[in-house]
């Protein structure tokens, strides 16, 4: 069997992180894969036998156009928030077309919840399937003089970044000392580093950019505790990431959240500086927690593998085939 894995744009580093990890753990489950991009699939697809469509909120329209014309079987895994991105892949309409093509999976449960609420007739229907970590791991730094904060995400709104900047900010008011990493592409045209110079930060905040696989991974090493703080969530790979890297962390309590982190990290409401800066400053004072959560977030993200994605994909193409 060969699956054509469609829907990714290979310079975006979470699709290129679920296309090359996801075709490596189904090649050794025997199965061959091709990656397409997100539209009309062109040279190579008459020898695919099945799609798996991954839907990151791109419009899809003209692929499920080609597909419902064709005579291949189509199974689709959600990966976007769906209240957020689905109109940009043509709503709702969207959702049921692929859904009378073949099966659906989606990445968390709280997606599942989502895509069922949009659309009460999957109900029953969504499969799981989990994606697991992918960077090279690297052994831990000792911590240097000041402790850091990292946080890998996309420089947009969602992400609340500038919530996390005012949180930091009120950190260092009270007289805690650290510094703030961030890497990740800039969506805001620098808005985020204005912001941050507003608030008297430029000299304690990095702004990295987008990193190779190799060096976020060198940076998760160097860190003392991530952050995510994001407004909204799906299932997000830099918190599993960070977890297998076992970093302590501070996350907000949306989406997919707590059911990738558990109890090995520490859940804040989205939108609140102030909830946000208590946790980093619980964690920042307290070397025993921190070393408790780094134990429990290595045990935790244990349990997401991309050879147990694999499996699960595979019991969605054989439901499509």
């Amino acid at each position: 069997m060969k699956v054509g894995l469609a829907g990714f744009d290979l310079a975006d580093p979470t699709d290129r992180a679920v296309a090359e990890n996801l075709s490596a753990a189904l090649g050794r489950k025997g199965v061959g894969t091709a990656v397409f991009g997100p539209g009309i699939p062109g040279p190579g697809a008459r020898e695919v036998d099945l799609w798996n469509l991954h839907l990151f909120g791109r419009d899809v329209r003209p692929f499920v156009a080609a597909a419902e014309r064709g005579r291949r079987p189509v199974a689709t895994t959600l990966h976007l928030v769906l209240s957020d991105y689905l109109p940009f892949a043509g709503g709702r309409r969207t959702l049921t077309r692929l859904s009378r093509l073949g099966p659906l999976a989606a990445v968390s449960e709280a997606q599942r919840r989502e895509a069922v609420e949009l659309v009460p007739a999957l109900r029953g229907r969504l499969r799981l399937v989990r994606p697991g970590p992918s960077l090279p791991a690297l052994p831990r730094r000792p911590p240097g003089p000041v402790p850091t904060l990292l946080c890998a995400a996309r420089l947009a709104p969602y992400k609340g970044i500038d919530v996390l900047l005012m949180a930091f900010a009120r950190l260092l008011d009270r007289g805690v000392r650290a510094r703030l990493v961030l890497a990740g592409r800039d969506k805001t045209r620098d808005g985020l580093a204005a912001f941050s110079r507003r608030l008297g930060l430029a000299h304690r905040v990095r702004f990295l950019g987008e990193l190779s696989p190799r060096a976020l991974a060198s940076q998760l090493a160097r860190a003392d505790i991530f952050v995510l703080p994001s407004r909204r969530e799906n299932f997000p790979l830099a918190l599993l990431e960070a977890m297998a890297a076992g970093l302590p962390a501070v996350a907000t309590r949306t989406g997919g959240v707590p059911e990738l982190a558990g109890r090995a990290a520490l859940l804040v409401p989205p939108g609140d500086p102030g909830a946000l800066s208590a946790a980093l400053k619980r964690l920042l004072t307290d070397p025993g927690l921190r070393r408790r959560l780094a134990r429990a977030a290595r045990r935790r993200a244990a349990l997401f593998t991309w050879d147990k994605s694999a499996s699960a994909h595979l019991a969605l193409y054989r439901e499509a085939l």
